[in-house]
């Protein structure tokens, strides 16, 4: 997540001078795959030359593309790199809508919070009277635990793989403390994992049966999905789709209830403010839990910044005023969010019609 790579980032703000901030399309989905990338990574390289990149950043995010092994099917490549490290290297699940290669003073993060955004831990139980498959995601990860019987011989699993409970006696007493166990199992994961959705699928009674006995914590976040099975030959992709669907569902609702809260809080001239000066103001004052932006309004704008991600102007004079001996000029999509994330707010990317793009939640009046 963008909150723990932060320090990270932040010790590199005002010291390297220059980061490099590149999203492009890394699929590898077709007969001539490999050719593709290198063609996208040259046109990559090329504009990052042309932007004046240092060549020793050029080394260090040449190798980390050249020297990984390729994505697969449809995905994208994330990378932030300042002198010769590379600060993050991420796959993302689709590519960027377009090319983005950056080089300015701060690292541009807007795509990576709204992956992250995506990133819902959660735990998934399809279950049958015999037993159950278990797969818990973290908010960056997998983690998961294959349990064999009722003697719990247990193994962990990493990287992409699901648990299964083999549950051998199918008396009725002996069903029923199979589910308890299984209950017990997935009411630890979704702790394990804070997940915040639990997914439940497979035979209708079994489901049930699993859903009035899990803890009430499982319970609060459990969504019942109609498809998915543990039966040979399932459409396992049509499942798959399903749990996405929840997930954006879920994802979705989240972002709407900052956007109604926002609202409500203009409406009242309370907690909430808008437009570049007021925002501005609030970050300065570590003031904000929410930093709302729609990156389309924002567009180009410039703002003013000092060797730390605050304070922030829209002109030199404050910042000189406050004694900040390095003023530079810096993107406004991108010395926003790191104001925000280095001041312990979130960030929320959005397509409302804000004034100037911006808009927070306050954390107190």
């Amino acid at each position: 997540m963008i909150t723990m790579r932060l320090k990270d980032l932040t010790d590199q703000i005002g010291q390297s001078g220059q980061f490099a901030s590149i999203y492009f399309d890394s699929s590898h989905d077709t007969a001539d795959a490999a050719q593709q990338i290198e063609l996208r990574w040259r046109a990559v390289v090329d504009q990052l030359e042309g932007a004046g990149l240092a060549q020793q950043t050029l080394t260090a995010l040449d190798n980390a593309v050249t020297e990984s092994p390729p994505s697969r099917g449809r995905a994208g490549r994330a990378l932030v790199a300042a002198g010769s490290t590379v600060l993050i290297d991420e796959q993302l699940p689709e590519p960027p809508p377009g090319r983005i290669a950056r080089v300015s003073p701060l690292p541009y993060l807007l795509p990576l919070i709204e992956h992250d955004a995506q990133q819902v831990p959660h735990v998934i139980a399809v279950v049958d009277r015999t037993g159950a498959d278990l797969r818990a995601v973290e908010q960056h990860g997998m983690d998961q635990e294959s349990v064999q019987g009722t003697e719990h011989q247990v193994h962990k699993v990493r990287g992409g793989g699901w648990s299964h409970w083999s549950i051998q006696n199918r008396v009725e007493e002996k069903a029923r403390q199979n589910v308890d166990e299984v209950a017990r199992e997935v009411s630890r994961l979704v702790d394990a994992v804070d997940a915040q959705v639990l997914v439940l699928a497979g035979e209708v009674q079994a489901r049930k049966a699993l859903h009035d006995a899990i803890a009430p914590r499982a319970r609060e976040i459990a969504v019942e999905a109609s498809t998915g099975n543990r039966a040979e030959g399932g459409d396992f992709e049509a499942f798959e789709q399903e749990v996405r669907r929840i997930l954006d569902a879920h994802v979705e609702k989240q972002r709407q209830a900052v956007l109604d809260r926002f609202h409500a809080e203009v409406s009242r001239d309370n907690l909430a403010a808008q437009g570049l000066d007021a925002t501005l103001s609030a970050l300065n004052a570590a003031n904000v839990e929410y930093l709302l932006v729609n990156a389309q309004v924002l567009a180009d704008r410039t703002l003013c910044s000092g060797a730390q991600p605050t304070p922030l102007a829209t002109t030199e004079q404050p910042l000189r005023s406050a004694g900040e001996e390095t003023v530079q000029t810096v993107r406004a999509d991108e010395a926003l969010p790191i104001a925000a994330l280095a001041t312990g707010a979130k960030v929320v990317t959005s397509d409302e019609a804000l004034p100037d793009g911006v808009g927070v939640l306050l954390r107190h009046t």
